[in-house]
């Protein structure tokens, strides 16, 4: 009786297991989808409904900028959105401006009057306005800022307060 052997396929390199594809170690840079009306084209910012609706679904605290064209004061605010340290800390933020004359629907957003520039944080877990967020070298007109005003160092507030670590 004769044996026939089967026949058989060898590969004589040891098995490797794949290599897992290369993790991205940074973040993608958010990318604008609102116009930044001179407030630094470098930063990402969104309209009024997207900036709410992506603060509560990424759990980013929300800063939103209310102002108009024609308004001495605001365009006196703009130089403040170049500085570097502010640049850097809205990466952290869901940033919103808004010309209030385009977008009327802000105007609900001023607990203390409809002054501008107003610049308003929200506390992503409840889509609310953080009213405890307030320039505090003001008495009235909480929430107006001026360039020689620490806007960054109220960002960082907002951080502590509401920022993922």
């Amino acid at each position: 009786m004769t044996l026939l052997a089967p026949a058989a396929c060898i590969d004589a390199t040891p098995y490797q297991k794949p290599e897992p594809a290369p993790r991205q170690t940074q973040a993608q840079p958010r990318v604008a989808t609102a116009p930044s009306h001179g407030f630094n084209d470098a930063i990402a910012w969104r309209s009024l409904d997207e900036g709410l609706a992506e603060s509560k679904a990424n759990g980013l605290p929300m800063m939103l900028v209310v102002h108009a064209s024609w308004c001495g004061r605001c365009k006196e605010l703009k130089p403040a959105f170049q500085h570097e340290r502010l640049s850097e800390l809205s990466e952290r933020f869901v940033m919103v401006n808004v010309d209030q004359d385009e977008t009327p629907a802000v105007l609900s957003y001023a607990p203390d009057g409809t002054y501008i520039p107003r610049v308003l944080f929200f506390d992503p877990a409840s889509g609310g306005l953080d009213e405890g967020l307030q320039n505090p070298s003001r008495s009235r007109y909480h929430y107006y800022y001026s360039p020689r005003d620490d806007l960054a160092g109220m960002m960082e507030k907002a951080l502590a307060r509401h920022g993922k670590s």
